[in-house]
């Protein structure tokens, strides 16, 4: 899953399309359904504030990128990921997050995050948009 679709999201969801995945990406609202799919190629586009959508895709990711660099709850998300499900946070809050710890420990779930990985992994990802033509928009 990828949450929030700016210039990380973007590029998310263009990265796990060329490894293959399926991808979902999940936004506020139903205005960049269209961009999702029709111009970067998700597989499924969910609106968060669609609460029986959002229940019917309870338990149906193994990790969600978030993108969203604003304060917002986790509980909607996590409920999306399956059993060892990851959220990994890539949008720069700068304030404190906070979240029922039972969403994590029911599901054996984490939350993790990354800013950039190391020099190694960062001219393998290059060299891998370079051969799939992937670029930022």
């Amino acid at each position: 899953g990828i949450l929030g679709l700016g210039g990380v999201g973007h590029m998310g969801v263009k990265v796990a399309k060329a490894m293959g995945h399926h991808v979902t990406v999940i936004s506020s609202s139903d205005k960049k359904r269209e961009e999702a799919m029709g111009h970067l190629g998700a597989d499924e586009y969910l609106v968060s504030s669609d609460v029986e959508s959002m229940q019917k895709a309870a338990d149906q990711l193994d990790y969600i990128i978030d993108t969203v660099p604003v304060v917002h709850p986790l509980e909607p998300y996590l409920s999306l990921l399956k059993l060892d499900g990851k959220l990994i946070l890539m949008g720069v809050i700068n304030t404190p997050l906070q979240f029922v710890s039972p969403m994590v420990m029911l599901g054996r779930k984490s939350i993790t995050g990354s800013f950039i990985g190391s020099m190694k992994e960062t001219e393998e990802m290059l060299e891998f948009c370079k051969e799939k033509g992937l670029a930022s928009m």
